[in-house]
């Protein structure tokens, strides 16, 4: 009853506002930071894969959907899985966050070479299934098995440049970050619309070659 003795309906509550997730891909090339922003984005609670090797993705990238099924349940895909179908994923995920990680040229060429120098192969003890799955995806990147420094020069100069290109005047899509630089929370967090949090930027999978976070 209100204060005039009539009993007037009372106003609905406002409904709770959600807000919506947005997914995010880690399309940055190999040895430009990946392990390490995968990291970072777990601490800003989005629930990434980082090169995911199951069957049901291997037969998405060979299907050439990019409708993976993992993102069913997870917050996104980083590394080189996605990062050669980003266009597609930009269009079955509108709103969707890309984040561009990169490095100096010479830098990444040198890390390049040194992981390469572990072939594929060697990896066997992980099942024929993920041996299979890396060496299509550094063909579909690379356009080669093996490190050939003025080709990968080319493919990541021209990475760069396409995704340029494909989210122009679209800065609230793509973030370009450069994490071995030092770039971090302070840029990332914005960008996905969160608080930027109290503790330093993970640097994960640093070698001993170069002394640079991937």
């Amino acid at each position: 009853m209100t204060a005039d003795g009539t009993d007037r309906p009372r106003p609905a509550p406002p409904a709770p506002s959600h807000r919506t997730k947005p997914k995010v891909f880690g399309i940055g090339l190999s040895r430009t930071g990946t392990t390490s922003l995968t990291s970072a984005l777990h601490t800003l609670g989005f629930d990434v894969v980082h090169y995911p090797a199951d069957p049901a993705t291997y037969a998405t990238l060979l299907a050439g959907t990019a409708r993976f099924p993992l993102l069913d349940r997870y917050d996104g895909i980083t590394d080189i899985t996605v990062a050669h179908c980003y266009q597609d994923l930009d269009l079955l995920w509108p709103g969707a966050k890309f984040v561009l990680t990169v490095r100096e040229e010479e830098s990444w060429l040198r890390s390049c070479r040194k992981h390469w120098e572990r072939p594929v192969e060697s990896k066997a003890h992980r099942g024929q299934g993920y041996v299979d799955l890396q060496r299509f995806l550094r063909a579909a990147v690379y356009g080669c098995h093996a490190f050939h420094p003025e080709r990968f020069r080319r493919v990541v100069r021209r990475h760069a440049a396409e995704a340029a290109r494909h989210f122009a005047g679209r800065d609230d899509d793509l973030l370009v970050l450069d994490i071995a630089a030092g770039q971090g929370y302070e840029r990332l967090a914005p960008f996905l619309g969160v608080p930027v949090p109290d503790e330093p930027f993970p640097h994960r999978n640093r070698t001993a070659a170069d002394g640079n976070p991937h």
